[in-house]
């Protein structure tokens, strides 16, 4: 008995919780004047404040242990301090620095909250600034601002990420840090997530299996929620905007409130959309597209944590722009009546996080409905061709132990279970499956004062696939043998970033991932769309290795990265069409396994001229072939993205002007896959002007976008309508108002 009581003695420190406090003022550095509404925030709780009308603000109820504490105001450079707290009220003021440019963000995908400088993988951001002033409806293609970055699209409403060449299940897409799963087993088949409720999107390029597991092959994207109102604050927002090319209106509305303790908030959206008009003035038939959600969400964060609840309902239907809907459909309306993707998707999440002083437990469990079904030809005696229900439940328990501001361990396990069922309809594109997963993985990260960031870590992984022998609809082989499998893998990331001065940072990371093959690749037998696809089940696990190494420099005026990489692929496993057809007519796409490797440069740079004129240039190459000598499938052009943008900011009824030109050229692919053919170069040209004004104590900004305003005539690469002869869109004007609100 003793013991037990000196036991608990002694781990009772582990479970006491403290009672902090943070407060201070924030001024500007050149004159020490006090700055009001700068924004102060700390991430790992997701608890913020604005300084007063003297620059003064203040956090409590903030827990023990080592904390990211983020000030951040318009036209100032973002200042993160690490501090740590014991039981006490801590003083801090902090000075800011006028920049033209923002050199980093706050990021949250590394493992822990921090600056872009301090970790030693390399992880892009593109924040909400960027985001609202790209005109497309389409999350995934604004994303392509970023040099890497491209997409595979069906038409304007149909696009999957393509990072440094590897698409589809090589890229793994994450909900505010939880992964989503949806059929990501094909270049048609989109997420359903849309950018009404995200704050900035997080990205990594290369493997990150590490962090996130299976499918993190070619790279992550983390598509980061809007944090909760500041405290005893309520904001809320409207936004609309129509596009004259495709007719389309996007709709969205936000409201959130928070307490010092409680906070909550709800959104919704609604995208409608025509057929599109390509540079060629022709009606692209079926483009269109009718999606809405709606979100949710609320918490509770005191000195003992943060736990949260989300839900998300993502409703998609997808015109499909294919041979038979060519004939069928003959008008250019919004409904969806024929040859369409009907899309529902559910995610329920909570997310937690306890503090026990220098150690920070993450507890985080979701459950996901995906119903798939895809409509045809609504004369026929069946409509529904496809009906498919994936329910997948994930969790992930992750511990980090701060031993000091410079060193870290995490200890992390995650874990999946997976169910697919077939409805009625008659083509069971996938089996009915289930999948089990779990993994372990370990993480030390370390920064010698600042000036060496280094992190070193390994993962076990384990899936299990199970599928009964069952009829399978639509098949040549009616009856599908049942599958069993287990699949393992160890993966492994080191990375190094070294300030060489307060301007120059140098990153070199060597990782390894891996992705078991999906069961449509395993055990695909069937029709799929307008061709008949075939999987092979004794498809090995692929793997790869890759190097990266880049320099970046920065001023409070230039900055420039550059980057290399070279991804070496075992087992790369692609699609491809053949020479047989079925019996009915059906081209015979099989699945296919080889050897690969993928390099390339990519380079950004962004000059700000006079603190009013900057501008950024990022350009991409990528190489990728087969060990054979092949060129890959979906490999993008390679392109310069320039970006020449004006603002003032003024203190009357014109609040901030922008105005911005961005020509895009992209070179001829004269590489293409051996299915594929060359795509000659394009030259496109986007304007864009925006406006906040104050109404008063009103604020509305307005924004005209000029998309293609050449009216180009000009095939991407990666458009799937390229084989149909459809060009993309030509010239498209939209307008944009948002209207935000605030309340104490």
């Amino acid at each position: 008995m003793k013991k037990i009581i000196f036991l608990i003695i002694a781990l009772l420190p582990l479970f006491m919780f403290a009672q902090n406090t943070i407060s201070g003022t924030v001024c500007d550095i050149k004159n020490n004047e006090l700055m009001p509404n700068v924004y102060v925030y700390i991430p790992d709780l997701q608890k913020g404040t604005v300084t007063n009308i003297n620059g003064v603000y203040e956090l409590n109820n903030l827990p023990n242990g080592f904390l990211k504490i983020q000030y951040s105001f318009l036209g100032y450079k973002t200042q993160i301090n690490t501090i740590e707290l014991k039981n006490t009220t801590l003083e801090v003021n902090v000075k800011l620095e006028i920049t033209a440019i923002q050199t980093q963000e706050v990021i949250v995908s590394g493992g822990q909250a921090g600056s872009q400088h301090e970790h030693a993988i390399k992880i892009e951001t593109l924040n909400k600034e960027a985001l609202n002033n790209a005109s497309d409806d389409n999350v995934i293609k604004k994303l392509t601002q970023i040099a890497g970055i491209d997409a595979i699209s069906k038409g304007n409403s149909i696009a999957t990420p393509v990072i440094r060449g590897l698409s589809t299940s090589n890229i793994l897409v994450l909900n505010n840090g939880i992964r989503m799963e949806n059929f990501q087993f094909s270049e048609d088949h989109p997420y359903t997530i849309d950018a009404s409720d995200v704050s900035n999107v997080e990205i990594i390029k290369g493997p990150a299996s590490l962090l996130y597991g299976s499918d993190a092959v070619g790279g992550v994207l983390n598509f980061i929620k809007e944090p909760p109102a500041a405290i005893n604050t309520t904001k809320a927002k409207f936004q609309t905007q129509y596009n004259t090319n495709n007719k389309s209106t996007n709709t969205s509305f936000n409201f959130k409130s928070s307490g010092n303790n409680f906070f909550g908030g709800i959104s919704g959206n609604f995208n409608s959309a025509m057929d599109y008009i390509s540079g060629t003035n022709e009606s692209v038939p079926n483009s269109r597209s009718n999606n809405y959600s709606t979100k949710a969400f609320t918490g509770l964060r005191n000195s003992k944590g943060i736990f949260k609840l989300h839900y998300d309902y993502n409703k998609m239907q997808l015109g499909i722009t294919n041979p038979p809907a060519i004939n069928l459909v003959t008008d250019n309306l919004r409904k969806n009546g024929a040859w369409y993707q009907n899309l529902d998707n559910h995610m329920l999440i909570s997310q937690n996080t306890l503090f026990f002083n220098q150690l920070k437990i993450d507890l985080d469990l979701s459950y996901q409905h995906n119903h798939r079904k895809l409509q045809g030809n609504p004369d026929a005696p069946i409509f529904t061709i496809v009906d498919m229900s994936l329910n997948s439940v994930t969790w992930q328990a992750k511990g980090r132990y701060d031993f000091s501001k410079h060193s870290n361990f995490i200890l992390s396990t995650q874990g999946l279970i997976q169910n697919n069922k077939n409805g009625d309809a008659p083509n069971h594109i996938l089996p009915n499956f289930s999948t089990l997963a779990n993994s372990l993985a370990a993480l030390w990260q370390y920064n010698s004062n600042e000036k060496i960031f280094y992190q070193i870590g390994a993962r076990y992984d384990f899936k299990q696939i199970a599928v009964p022998t069952q009829h399978n609809g639509g098949s040549i082989a009616d009856t599908l043998l049942s599958f069993n499998k287990n699949y393992s893998n160890v993966s492994f990331s080191t990375g190094l970033t070294y300030k060489l001065t307060h301007h120059i940072l140098i990153r070199g990371n060597i990782a390894s991932a891996y992705r078991t093959p999906t069961v449509a690749e395993l055990l695909q037998d069937g029709v799929h769309g307008n061709r008949f696809e075939q999987g092979n089940r004794d498809f090995k696990t692929q793997r790869n290795i890759e190097g990266d190494l880049s320099v970046h420099f920065h001023t409070n005026n230039f900055v420039i990265d550059i980057s290399s990489f070279y991804n070496q692929i075992y087992n790369y496993i692609y699609i491809a069409p053949t020479n047989d057809t079925t019996e009915n007519g059906f081209d015979i796409y099989r699945y296919s396994q080889n050897d690969a490797n993928l390099y390339g440069i990519e380079l950004s740079g962004q000059y700000n001229l006079l603190n009013n004129f900057v501008i950024k240039v990022t350009y991409a190459h990528i190489t990728a072939q087969q060990s054979n000598g092949d060129n890959l499938p979906f490999i993008p052009q390679n392109k310069i993205n320039i970006n020449l943008s004006y603002s003032k900011s003024y203190h009357k009824f014109f609040e901030k002007i922008q105005l911005a030109v961005n020509p895009l050229i992209a070179f001829e692919q004269n590489e293409p896959h051996v299915f594929e053919t060359n795509t000659d170069s394009y030259f496109v040209l986007n304007t864009f002007l925006n406006a906040q004004m104050n109404f008063g104590k009103q604020k509305i900004e307005v924004g005209v976008f000029a998309n293609n305003i050449l009216n180009t005539t000009y095939y991407d690469h990666l458009s799937t309508l390229k084989e149909l002869g459809y060009y993309n869109m030509g010239r498209n004007i939209s307008l944009r108002i948002k209207i935000p609100l605030s309340f104490n």
